[in-house]
Order: structure tokens, then C-alpha cells, then sequence
């Protein structure tokens, strides 16, 4: 057999689970013959009993890759004991890896995150990018240490944003331009050509924990901030407030930059178009969700719900 890369002589270890994991699994697939799997094992979904097999595993049953399924850092500290890997490349795992592990891999551990280091460390740098209004963010391939993203940087590349991104379509145009360099990341630090660069600690930042809570709307905010929420927390914890008893998401929504006569809170039409006041401009919805109820474009809820017109949300 032909190898795909000119390392003929390495071993790929790719560690990692869920959707954020299979474009950098596939693109491995395709470049590297010499390539191991290590997946979380299948998962419950939410009450079911039933589990869910990671499209990873699929994809590396049907090329016959083999696999090492792990519950946690103890069975990741096995796995890679036994495949004895030179590099792995780590994406979305959910899983600590110890000091241990990290010292196997001739060539260590390296990761793929996506903001531009140190800016955003932590579990929800997309999210961050994009609550904080951010003109550029980007990706990095880094070395991974203890530490949370403390890891020399290996490559990085930027982009532009023009505002209109959520969390899913900009992570997944980060994933894509990732799984398209992460095969020349890795053979040209295996073969010397690329010096790890350290992060500069004193400009390091940290993306929060998000928690459902904080998808909740405070109508005393700007519209601004209102609508970036909208965008972050998409599609988890999504952006919402209460009508009459029953959750209402938020689900697309635009900044007018002016304000009625009316409280922050408040659900209005305005020139043939349905907002809510804020503390600062008025939160134009284009879609929205009632509690138990399919997602409808304002004008097809209004037709169901009249009376939302002038009503006081949150």
C-alpha cells in the first residue's frame, strides 16, 4: 500500500467525539493510512434508553480503522499505553488528559481550538467571539499541555466577520478551514519545519461556562446585546423570555436603532414589522418559538397570537 503522507513510519492516534469531532476525523481518514480511533463510548439520549453511535465510529468501522471505545482519562491513559501512538490529535473528547497520557506520543498531544489564543481559552470561545461583537476571531492548532489551552502554538489563521454569524455557522466554518490545514500542520511539525510558539499569559482571556440561565432576556439590556445573544446561544442555550406563562425563544432577530414611547419589554409593530422595546433600540424578531409550539417567522405567529401586540414579555 501507498501511504497518503511521506512518514511512512507514523503513528495517528485521532481522540475525539460528537458532530465538532467527525470533519477533522474524516479529513485524517482521507490523508493518513496509519490511523487509530479512541471515542467515547455510545451515550444515552437524554431520558431514552436507546444510544446513539458516533458518526467517528462509523466512519472508521466501514474503513476498518481501528477503534478504542474510553468511559474516561483512565481507559484514554489504556488506550494510547497500547497503540503507542507518535502524535494524537485531539478534537471535542470531553475527556481529562493527565500528565501521564501526555507523555506517551513521541510527538505529544495537539488540538484545534477555535478562537485565537490566548484570547478566549476555555470551553466556549465561539460563543464569546460573537457576545463580544468581535470584527475577526479564527482557529489554532496548538500543543496540548495541562493547563487550559496554555499549549504552544503551532499554526493559527484568522477571519474576518461581518455580524450575521451564530454559533453553529461559525464553527463550522472554523471546523472546515481546520480539517483542510491539519494534515500539513502535522507533517510539517513532525518533520521540524515548525517552531511552537508560546502564548503570551499576561493577554490571555477566558471564555465563561455557559448555563441555561444565561439564555434568559433582560429587556433592560441594548438591542444589541440582545441580538449577539441571540446569535451566541444558538442552538443551546438558545435566547428567551416568558408570555404568558409558557417559554418564548428568540430564534433570529435584527437591531433597529431606535426606540417607541414604550418600557423595555414591551411587543410592538412598527412599520409593518413586530419588535420589543429595550433598555437602548428595539429588538426587531424575525423568528420565534412558543413553548410547545413549532418555529414560526413573526408574521406567521402574529396570525395565531394577536394579542402578543402590546403585551409585556419576560
Amino acid at each position: 500500500m501507498t501511504l497518503k503522507n511521506p512518514n511512512n513510519n507514523l503513528r495517528l492516534a485521532f481522540a475525539g467525539s460528537g458532530p465538532y469531532a467527525e470533519p477533522i476525523f474524516e479529513s485524517l481518514v482521507e490523508k493518513f493510512d496509519n490511523l487509530t480511533l479512541i471515542t467515547k463510548k455510545n451515550e444515552p439520549l437524554g431520558q431514552s434508553v436507546k444510544t446513539t453511535k458516533p458518526t467517528v465510529k462509523i466512519l472508521a468501522k466501514s474503513r476498518n480503522i481501528p477503534t478504542f471505545e474510553i468511559d474516561g482519562k483512565s481507559d484514554l491513559l489504556k488506550a494510547v499505553q497500547k497503540i503507542k501512538p507518535d502524535l494524537v490529535v485531539v478534537s471535542s473528547l470531553g475527556v481529562i488528559i493527565t500528565e501521564e497520557t501526555l507523555k506517551i506520543p513521541k510527538y505529544g498531544f495537539i488540538n484545534i481550538h477555535y478562537s485565537l489564543l490566548p484570547t478566549y481559552r476555555g470551553t466556549a470561545p465561539v460563543q464569546s467571539t460573537i457576545l463580544n461583537g468581535d470584527k475577526k476571531t479564527g482557529f489554532v492548532i496548538q500543543k496540548v499541555m495541562q493547563g487550559v489551552d496554555e499549549g504552544d502554538i503551532l499554526y493559527q489563521q484568522s477571519i474576518s466577520l461581518d455580524g450575521s454569524e451564530d454559533s453553529v455557522t461559525l464553527r463550522n466554518k472554523l471546523l472546515n478551514l481546520a480539517s483542510q490545514k491539519i494534515e500539513n500542520v502535522i507533517i510539517d511539525y513532525i518533520q521540524g519545519k515548525i517552531t511552537p510558539k508560546k502564548q503570551d499569559r499576561a493577554k490571555a482571556t477566558y471564555s465563561k461556562i455557559i448555563k441555561k440561565s444565561d439564555g434568559l432576556i433582560n429587556w433592560s439590556e441594548s438591542a444589541e446585546t440582545i441580538e449577539r445573544k441571540v446569535r451566541a446561544y444558538t442552538p443551546w442555550p438558545s435566547t428567551y423570555t416568558f408570555w404568558n406563562g409558557k417559554m418564548l425563544k428568540i430564534l433570529k432577530a435584527e437591531v433597529l436603532n431606535e426606540n417607541s414611547k414604550e418600557e423595555p419589554g414591551i411587543f410592538l409593530k412598527i412599520n409593518q414589522v413586530y419588535g420589543i422595546q429595550t433598555g437602548k433600540g428595539i429588538l426587531i424578531v424575525r423568528k420565534l418559538q412558543l413553548e410547545g409550539k413549532k418555529a414560526m417567522t413573526a408574521e406567521e405567529f402574529i396570525r395565531g397570537y394577536r394579542n402578543i401586540v402590546g403585551s409585556i414579555l419576560g
